[in-house]
């Protein structure tokens, strides 16, 4: 894996301020990757891994016609305890209202 220590950098900054963060870039760029490496430098700075909750909604492991309620829900139950949670959401643009789910986490 190679390292963008930049936009590393760049996410660090923006970390725990309390707004919906987005990635976007053209296909097969590495927004996966940066998604792993933002995942690795939590868990390397402390968060507890419990707390990191990362899906990919291009899975075989999600149905087709999952829905946002589907989507908040399955977030929501992995939310076991206090704290703040960090949600590395990839392909998210897969289910329709994504935003409304993530929002409703907020």
């Amino acid at each position: 894996m190679i390292i963008r220590s930049q936009y590393m950098e760049l996410l660090k900054t923006y970390r725990d301020v309390p707004l919906v963060k987005i990635l976007a870039g053209i296909r097969r760029c590495g927004k996966s990757t940066i998604l792993e490496m933002l995942r690795d430098d939590l868990q390397n700075n402390g968060v507890a891994a419990d707390h990191i909750i990362s899906m990919c909604y291009t899975s075989e492991d999600f149905d087709d016609g999952m829905t946002d309620k589907d989507m908040y829900e399955g977030i929501k139950s992995r939310m076991n305890s206090g704290g703040r949670y960090y949600l590395l959401l990839d392909e998210v643009q897969e289910i329709d209202g994504w935003e409304k789910a993530v929002n409703s986490l907020l």
